[in-house]
């Protein structure tokens, strides 16, 4: 069930939107999902609307943050597998730095999502 949202730094809000399908794909074979398994939410975040300390955003910072919100987390070692296989899958099916690709965990949905009303809950 995981769900990811992606964040570009991006002033062309159509830029992406041919690879979503395989970023999507990419990432439902990385966390094992059955078909329709992996949900991916793409937004676009304009330079005028983002900002770092001490540092002028120029055209060349192509940040990217990805939020992934699953039923449960792994262990520690196989989080920070996962997040690489994350950061590297996203910035080459978006063609970004991988260094400029953030990922975020979301706390385990387990027990505080439900899908058309049905409470996720462990098994």
């Amino acid at each position: 069930m995981p769900i990811v949202d992606i964040e570009v730094l991006e002033d062309d809000s159509q830029s992406l939107d041919a690879q979503l399908q395989s970023v999507a794909d990419r990432l439902g074979v990385l966390f094992d999902s059955d078909p329709a398994g992996t949900w991916v939410r793409l937004r676009y975040l304009s330079r005028a609307h983002y900002a770092e300390n001490h540092v002028s955003v120029g055209e060349d910072l192509r940040a990217t943050f990805v939020t992934i919100l699953k039923a449960s987390l792994p262990d520690r070692d196989a989080l920070r597998a996962e997040a690489k296989q994350v950061a590297l899958t996203v910035a080459d099916a978006l063609d970004r730095p991988h260094a400029n690709v953030h990922v975020l965990y979301a706390p385990p949905a387990e027990g505080r999502i439900a899908f058309g009303g049905q409470l996720v809950e462990a098994p």
